[in-house]
């Protein structure tokens, strides 16, 4: 029912100005317009030529893209790998140098060892040379 009113609506509305007495425009308006209500569709021809350029050019960046992309993978691996080996060569100066702080420590206390020996040493020779001294002046006298 609603298409029909759709469609006869406007037929209506070029039949309503009948009603107030301008036939003669009403019938040349109805003509005009059966006439222009139903032209043939001109037939379109779409160039798609720029289209496809511009999809073989898609592609071909794509192509890039991916080359650019595995390239890249590959660079971070090295990268990685390199990084790896700086870790394990820094863990292992980090571990030598332990050992290394480890034997200095050693070694000073060796060290220390050592010369309070000899300080205690020379003290005693000192009061040694200084006791003979004294014998030696209560003979002499």
């Amino acid at each position: 029912m609603a298409q029909a009113v759709r469609a006869a609506l406007p037929f209506v509305q070029k039949l309503l100005p009948l009603l107030d007495g301008n036939l003669a425009t009403t019938v040349s308006a109805l003509i005009s317009s059966q006439q222009t209500a139903h032209p043939p569709a001109p037939q379109v021809h779409v160039d798609l030529e720029p289209v496809e350029r511009g999809m073989t050019e898609l592609r071909k960046s794509h192509g890039e893209l991916r080359t650019q992309v595995a390239e890249q993978g590959t660079t971070l691996k090295r990268v990685e790998d390199q990084l790896e080996r700086v870790r394990e060569a820094t863990d292992r100066n980090t571990l030598e140098q332990q050992e290394l702080v480890e034997d200095v420590r050693a070694v000073g206390t060796r060290v220390s060892r050592f010369v309070l020996i000899g300080v205690l040493l020379l003290a005693l020779s000192v009061a040694l040379n200084v006791y003979l001294l004294i014998q030696i002046q209560h003979i002499f006298r």
